[in-house]
């Protein structure tokens, strides 16, 4: 009786198995196969050992398959978020920034513009969250102002030119990159966020905001090396202003804003944050 219902239970699970196979092949190539193997003994002819042999294999065979499909739907809930599913939004930081403190989001993180932090402070700051090997700290320079490349960690597509420049200001000066100072950064448009968090301003708010902050409209009397104006061109305003505060060469920088709009619709496209007087 015990053999038997091993036997039942052998049977069961072979066919369970072979079911999927049963609806395939032709007839004539399966005769010409079975022709060439030795006829197998009957179920009833294993003893026990061999047919305890045969079911442990199998169950064994079954638990490697189930426990494969489990880790295979347990990666499926479990695969991280791809950098292309990120999207990015205005922190609070930017968004209570004022275009006078040189703040810009690239991504999700806020850098501030204009000569107010150290490569080497930099580099300890920012460097769990960006690929820092273009900027070799040990390393000496004599041109007054590079360029370096980061690039986020957790989405390549964040792409981060920063400038910085030698501490002096003597021509040629050789000077350690650790103690050069960051003064500007450059990112793809798509991934920047401006002061208020705004991404871009059609003609209307280009125009309130520049009432807001009291500047006047340039005119050929005016010095245009001095900041806080703003000219209208074709399908821009630029804007040179003033920082708040004193950056690391003990100077107020001056932030160059350039708002771009569609000069048949008047819609906004962008905004880029041009060069800063860091040193003057």
């Amino acid at each position: 009786m015990k053999k038997f219902t091993k036997i039942a239970a052998f049977v069961f699970a072979v066919c369970l198995g072979a079911t999927a196979m049963t609806a395939c092949g032709d007839s004539k190539d399966d005769k010409k196969t079975d022709d060439k193997k030795p006829k197998a003994s009957s179920i009833d002819d294993m003893d026990e050992e061999d047919l305890e042999a045969a079911l442990n294999k199998l169950d064994e065979e079954t638990s490697k398959e189930l426990a494969k499909e489990k880790e295979e739907a347990t990666e499926a809930e479990t695969e991280p978020t791809t950098a292309a599913e990120i999207v990015y939004e205005p922190t609070e930081e930017i968004k209570n920034a004022s275009f006078r403190s040189g703040y810009i989001q690239i991504g999700d993180t806020v850098f501030r513009n204009g000569g107010y932090i150290t490569v080497s402070d930099f580099v300890d700051k920012y460097g769990d969250k960006f690929d820092m090997s273009e900027i070799v700290l040990d390393e000496y320079t004599t041109d007054s102002l590079q360029n370096a490349v980061i690039t986020s960690i957790d989405d390549p597509r964040v792409k981060i030119t920063i400038s910085y420049a030698t501490p002096g200001s003597d021509v040629n000066e050789r000077s350690k990159i650790s103690d050069c100072i960051v003064v500007g950064f450059n990112g793809h448009p798509d991934y920047c966020f401006y002061p208020t968090g705004i991404k871009s301003l059609d003609y209307d708010e280009v125009k309130s905001l520049l009432t807001e902050l009291g500047l006047p409209e340039y005119t050929s009397e005016m010095d245009s090396l001095e900041p806080d104006w703003f000219k209208e061109e074709k399908d821009s305003f630029y804007v040179p202003i003033k920082a708040e505060e004193e950056n690391l060469y003990g100077k107020c920088p001056t932030f160059r804003y350039e708002f771009f709009f569609n000069e048949k619709n008047l819609e906004g496209e962008k905004i880029t944050l041009l060069e800063q007087f860091w040193k003057d």
